[in-house]
């Protein structure tokens, strides 16, 4: 099929609920299809008919802005008093804010637009190939968790897409879903259930009333660091290492980079895209809107890469990440910087309706339209 479009299957007749018992697959379904509307934009109600948002830069924006309300508790069976507990999520809305600067940036939508060469165009989509695709294997994972931790831990082994029944056709006409057997069909991981059993430990810590969110913070410092990294080898080496790493442009594009420095991919915790915005003047002065807090945290907010991280390879990748997740973690055990980074999330969960402001044409999306 060559369109962006896709039908729902749950009922939108208003006040026509019923109780129904679903087995484990559409347990999976469901979450699958709630991750799906949270990237594309309704086009019929009354048919439920939905249009997957074309534009790479607007869906990475609406990605980030599921992940900070993941974050923040602020997504369905979300709850209050346990943010923070999705820990890695916080950090994921940064790093998706960072790949929709990426796709703003004048060099890739210039060598994407007006450059006809494969080499430089490819690893756009590649990239946006993965950016998709994670989110369609991590949100789901959490939505679940959130809706049941018990149906979550009955069900988790029967997460499987080439198994789904209701929903298979909308999910194999999202672009590059070819790529399903190689990220297997979004099935379980051993990294996947590592990461969930943290969950319950950080959870009954978060409950305590008697302690303050600074405790409890510290309390669960190192199952929140933990659970973060788990996460990060499932993102990084399950997904992302086979959908876009291997990828011998984007191999070369990175190499390129390397030496260029452009477009700059330093991980910014703000919601600013640029890092000049975080970054002291060279007089040693902050000034925009942040200058009056980022003097008094603990760190700075922007994680660039090593003096030699390949990106492309994924040891000396997650090397990097794993500094970039040290250094929000320090900021989210402090009274100033846990502040700081969450009013952040909370402007770019605001992002969930963006769209492109352009035509966006066949030769994107895998030549979906």
């Amino acid at each position: 099929m060559g369109s962006l479009d896709w039908e729902g299957n749950t009922n939108t007749t208003e006040n026509s609920c019923k109780t129904a018992q679903c087995d484990c697959l559409t347990f999976w379904e469901i979450q699958q299809q709630e991750a799906l509307i949270r990237i594309s934009n309704l086009k019929d109600k009354r048919k439920n008919l939905h249009k997957l948002e074309p534009g790479y830069e607007a869906r990475a924006r609406r990605i980030a802005s599921v992940y900070a309300k993941i974050y923040l508790e602020k997504e369905k069976h979300g709850n209050k008093d346990l943010i923070g507990r999705y820990y890695w999520m916080g950090l994921g809305a940064f790093a998706s804010k960072t790949v929709a600067a990426i796709f703003k940036h004048g060099l890739t939508a210039w060598g994407y637009k007006w450059i006809p060469l494969g080499v430089i165009r490819d690893p756009v989509h590649t990239f946006a190939k993965g950016n998709l695709w994670l989110f369609m294997d991590i949100a789901p994972w959490h939505y679940a968790w959130s809706m049941s931790s018990t149906s979550f831990n009955q069900c988790r082994i029967q997460r499987d897409v080439s198994k789904f029944t209701h929903i298979k056709e909308e999910v194999i006409n999202v672009p590059w879903s070819s790529c399903l057997p190689i990220i297997k069909h979004l099935k379980s991981t051993p990294e996947i259930k590592s990461a969930f059993e943290y969950l319950p430990k950080i959870e009954n810590v978060f409950k305590k009333k008697n302690e303050s969110r600074q405790n409890r913070f510290k309390l669960s410092s190192k199952n929140l660091f933990d659970h973060l990294m788990v996460v990060a080898i499932q993102e990084q080496r399950n997904i992302l290492q086979e959908l876009v790493w291997k990828d011998w442009k984007v191999q070369a594009q990175a190499t390129l980079q390397s030496y260029t420095k452009l477009p700059d991919s330093t991980l910014v915790l703000s919601s600013d895209y640029g890092v000049d915005a975080v970054k002291p003047d060279r007089h040693g002065e902050y000034k925009g809107r942040h200058k009056d807090v980022l003097d008094k945290l603990p760190e700075s907010v922007y994680s660039e890469p090593l003096a030699h991280t390949k990106v492309q390879d994924y040891d000396s990748r997650m090397e990097w990440i794993q500094k970039a997740a040290e250094k929000y973690h320090t900021l989210m055990l402090s009274d100033t910087g846990r502040p700081f980074l969450e009013k952040e999330l909370a402007i770019i969960a605001g992002w969930g309706n963006s769209k492109a402001d352009f035509i966006v044409g066949k030769d994107s999306n895998d030549g979906k339209i």
